[in-house]
Parts: C-alpha cells; sequence; structure tokens
C-alpha cells in the first residue's frame, strides 16, 4: 500500500465522520481564512486560531473539462464551492454519474486520494454532490 499524503499540510483532517476544511479565524476581528494565513489580511493581526468548516455546502459555479490534464484524466470537474461559514472555495469536484452539477446544489466535501506522484497516494479534498 502506498504512502498517504496531503497535498497541503493543514488544509484538512480526516476523523470518523468523513473530512473537515481546516481554515482559520483572526482572534481580532473574526476574519476566516482557507486556505490559513500566516496573519490577518483584513487587520494584520498575527493571532489566529484554527477553525473546522462544515463539511456542506453550495454549488457556485463549475467546469467540466474533456482535455486531459497532467494528473486528470478527461472528464472532470472543477468549481466553487460556497460554505455557509461565508466562504467560497475552489475545488476539484466529483463527478457522479446519476447526479448531474446543476448551480446550487448541495455538495459535500470528501477525502480522497487526487492522483499518485513517486509511489505517494496525494491525499485532498474535492466536493461531491449530496
Amino acid at each position: 500500500m502506498a504512502e498517504r499524503v496531503p497535498i497541503r499540510e493543514g488544509t484538512f483532517q480526516e476523523g470518523p465522520d468523513g473530512g473537515v476544511l481546516l481554515a482559520n479565524k483572526c482572534t481580532s476581528c473574526g476574519q476566516l481564512f482557507f486556505p490559513k494565513a500566516k496573519l490577518c489580511l483584513a487587520c494584520l493581526h498575527e493571532d489566529l486560531d484554527e477553525a473546522p468548516l462544515g463539511r456542506k455546502g453550495t454549488l457556485y459555479s463549475y467546469t467540466i473539462a474533456h482535455m486531459p490534464s497532467s494528473f486528470f484524466p478527461p472528464p472532470h470537474a472543477m468549481g466553487y464551492v460556497d460554505l455557509p461559514e461565508g466562504l467560497r472555495v475552489f475545488a476539484p469536484l466529483k463527478i457522479v454519474d446519476d447526479k448531474p452539477f446543476d448551480v446550487g446544489m448541495e455538495m459535500e466535501v470528501v477525502i480522497e486520494k487526487i492522483w499518485e506522484f513517486e509511489g505517494k497516494e496525494l491525499m485532498g479534498y474535492v466536493f461531491k454532490p449530496v
């Protein structure tokens, strides 16, 4: 079995109920950042707390590519998902045959293998229709 490696440390965590994205929140003004920021881009405060995000969101926009890329075989989808915390996340979308994408549909984050590289499974977050 290949070693599982996160595509970016600190972006998500896996738990018994599934995956969750990890943002951070400024302790001074409350601004949220995903992916995490080193300091608050709104007030420049340097004290930020980790803030797990909700697992579900709403599809804002998407595209389906039919050309191959380095790591994604066609067709593959990418899109923006609005989270209840007020963040809009750009991410790969999981194509499910019986659930075509529709703007406004409910989506859920899952953690899965994005691709393999040098004998390692690169793990990342994708959104799939609920």
